[in-house]
């Protein structure tokens, strides 16, 4: 390869990891705007495939086993009035509370207490070339938020939200099921 067809295979410039956009319910509480904008720090979610080996006659042959996903963090900034960490720990006192041990409803995955999240990977000029949506997310933890006199700065916290599965999208606005994926028997 020489640099000409280097500077080809970059010719949109490549991806930047500071253009991204986060968005999700906080349980009941919806604040997209400051979720979006208060997001310091998150990635793109992580799969692995698990694999089954199979013995036959002293040789191993491997196959596709259990898919897992991991958990996802956010970072957080806290804002002035601290809505989103009060925000994150109504999530997890709703999930559990704190004096009862019980939730404030069903754990339904269809209900607001397990909401979508998304995060777009985005292009110079602030549009999706990637999705990545986290079905039936819920706060695993809320992270503590470090006090000091030898900082400057903002205060933050991480979130580390836990989920069913991940679905995503090219940025083209097709549908978010991933090729190859049929109904399952029965379904139409």
């Amino acid at each position: 390869m020489n640099i000409e067809k280097f500077k080809t295979a970059l010719n949109t410039g490549g991806v930047r990891p500071a253009l991204f956009r986060v968005q999700g319910a906080i349980g009941r509480t919806t604040l997209p705007d400051q979720v979006g904008f208060l997001t310091k720090a998150a990635s793109l979610p992580a799969s692995t495939l698990g694999e089954i080996a199979v013995d036959y006659r002293g040789r191993q042959l491997k196959f596709p086993g259990r898919r897992s996903y991991a958990d996802w963090q956010l970072t957080i900034l806290s804002d002035g009035k601290f809505q989103l960490r009060n925000a994150f720990e109504r999530w997890v006192n709703d999930l559990n509370s704190a004096i009862g041990n019980v939730s404030s409803e069903e754990h339904n995955l269809n209900n607001v207490l397990f909401p979508t999240w998304s995060i777009d990977q985005l292009d110079r000029k602030g549009k999706p070339i990637k999705t990545y949506t986290m079905y039936h997310c819920w706060p695993k933890e809320v992270g503590s938020i470090d006090t000091t006199h030898e900082n400057e700065g903002l205060a933050e916290f991480a979130v580390t939200l836990t989920y069913s599965y991940f679905l995503t999208n090219d940025g083209t606005g097709n549908d978010r099921v991933p090729l190859g994926d049929a109904a399952f028997p029965g379904e139409n």
